[in-house]
């Protein structure tokens, strides 16, 4: 029988691990908005999201 890998769920969406990416090469949540086109509101929850799950660990 073939053995059946399962990849864990990763801890941060994609595009969580996309703003944080831009986040740690110094950029502002204005250029990371302007960069994903989406708003800043939506930069700072994706920030947000992502910090928590690592509080919640």
């Amino acid at each position: 029988m073939k053995e059946e890998y399962h990849r864990p769920k990763p801890l941060l969406t994609k595009r969580e691990r996309e703003v944080f990416e831009l986040l740690v090469q110094d950029k502002t949540t204005r250029d990371i908005a302007k960069e994903l086109f989406i708003s800043e509101k939506t930069v700072r929850n994706h920030i947000s999201n992502a910090v928590c799950t690592f509080c919640k660990l």
